[in-house]
Formats: structure tokens, sequence, C-alpha cells
């Protein structure tokens, strides 16, 4: 059992992180199956708690797949996805606004509010606007995706009149398309969009999988750090397919645009984001551009 003396080195060991931190801005997209089971959720939601006490700013935006296609069974709609992408018809976006608005969003907020963090829910419909997207078959036939976006502008003032506040913001992958309509927009998008405009000094995509992996059957196949360059050559080997790549692809997009770093780290591993930061940094994935 660890000593009180080696606990405390502990302490002492970590205070150059405890000092960076201290004026941090942190962008987390919290998704996977770890945002609907309480074991992680309990682990994840402690770290940014801890976080904001010693001084950074932290900023969520949550997913919530499994629990919108599990609704969408329910009612008798099966789900479908293009490139990686939901398809979204009318009803089906009044099912994600509702579960993402009404369910896991305040969930979050409640969560992080029982562990004393100051926290509030905010709508990505008043941070992102967006335009409907399309895909292209095999064929090269353009293919609508419904009620999906694109995100055309991001309005950080919302989320920056929270910050200011000393309260983490916990945002819905949602945006308002120029006709008043609610549009689906990927979450990983949403976040490294969102964390590029705010200067994020970290961008963290937190998942259900330890991040890029050479072998999807072995998760000891992490890739510890990849670049740019090497994500090409991934995509091609088909290693980075699916919904990896929006997530790829933004976090390049996010280092382009000022954010510092940006991880995929595994949300079933405890307390991963305070090792990450703390303890391992070549903990997961860390995505570079050179």
């Amino acid at each position: 059992m660890d000593s009180p003396s080696s606990k405390a080195q502990v302490l002492a060991d970590t205070l150059p992180q405890f000092k960076t931190l201290q004026n941090a801005l942190i962008v987390l997209k919290y998704g996977g199956s770890v945002i609907e089971e309480a074991v992680y959720a309990d682990s994840i939601l402690t770290d940014l708690g801890f976080l904001q006490q010693v001084g950074a700013s932290v900023v969520v935006v949550h997913g919530g797949g499994k629990a919108i296609s599990a609704k969408m069974r329910e009612v008798g709609i099966s789900p479908k996805f293009v490139n990686g992408l939901r398809f979204t018809d009318r009803k089906t976006i009044s099912i994600v606004d509702s579960i993402l608005t009404k369910t896991i969003n305040p969930q979050i907020v409640r969560s992080l509010v029982d562990r004393g963090t100051k926290a509030s829910g905010l709508s990505g419909k008043k941070v992102f606007a967006a335009k409907k997207i399309f895909s292209a078959s095999p064929e090269g036939e353009r293919i609508s995706l419904g009620f999906v976006g694109d995100i055309t502008k991001v309005s950080k003032n919302p989320v920056l009149n929270l910050l200011k506040k000393g309260v983490i913001p916990v945002i819905t992958p949602l945006a308002v398309s120029s006709s008043g309509d609610p549009l689906n927009v990927n979450a990983d998008i949403a976040a490294a969009r969102l964390a590029a405009e705010l200067k994020a000094t970290h961008l963290t995509f937190l998942s259900d999988v330890n991040g890029i992996l050479e072998d999807t059957q072995h998760p000891d196949s992490t890739i510890a750090q990849v670049s740019e360059v090497e994500i090409q050559s991934l995509r091609h080997a088909g290693v980075i397919n699916g919904g990896m790549l929006p997530k790829v692809n933004a976090s390049v997009d996010a280092l382009k645009s000022g954010v510092k770093r940006v991880k995929m780290l595994n949300g079933q591993l405890a307390h991963s984001v305070l090792i990450d930061l703390f303890f391992n940094p070549r903990l997961g994935t860390e995505v570079i551009l050179s």
C-alpha cells in the first residue's frame, strides 16, 4: 500500500503540469458507450471536475449515437449511415434533438453538478450554424443525408460567457440552418471546430476505443502518434475508415487552426484524461501535423 510520503511525492512531481493546466482551455468530445455506462461516466466526469478545480477551462461536446439508435428502433426506424454519417429525415431529427437535449445533456450536467462542479447545458443550435450536406454513391450519384449539417459558422460567445463565470458548458452536437431547421452535426467535427474557434490548448476525443489501431482486432496495437502524412497512408490501407475518418480529418483541421494538442483516448480506462495530462502522455493516439 502506498505510504503518505509516496502519495505526497506523486503530487509534488505533478506540480509542473498543475501550473500548465491553470491557464489551459480543454475541449473534450465525450461519446461512444462511455457516455452511457455509469462506471465510465463517473471516472470521466470526476476528471473534468478536477481539472476545473485546478484552474483549467473545460468545454464538453457530447454525442449520443447509441441512445438515438435505440430510440429509433423503438419507434420502428432502422438507423442508416452513409459514409459514417447518420441519415436523418424529419422524424429522425426530432428524435435526435429530443434525446440529446432532454435526456443526455441534462444527465451530464446533473452528474457534474453532483460532483460540486459548475456546469450548464448549451444547445449546439446557439453555437453552430450549418448547411445541409450531401454524400456521393460509389457511382458518383448525389445522396441526400436529410437533416445533416456541415458547420458553416461557430459562435463562441455563448461558450465564453459560461467559461467567464467558471461554468463548464455542455454542448449538444446540433446546429441550425439558415431557414431555422435543426441539423444533426458530427460531434467530432463540432468539437474540433469549436476548439479551433476558441484556440484551445487541448482537444481530446473520448470514446470506447484506445485511439487509432493498426489492427482493429488487437486493442494493444494503438498507434501512439500519427502525422497528417501518415493519416493519408493509413486511410489508403484501410486502417482508418468509417467513423474514424471525420475524427482524424477534424483533428488535422483543428491543429492547423491553432489548437495546440489533439488526443484520442479510451474513456473505459479509469481516469484516462488525468493519466494523459499528468502521468503518461503517450496514452491513446496523438495527432500531429508533421
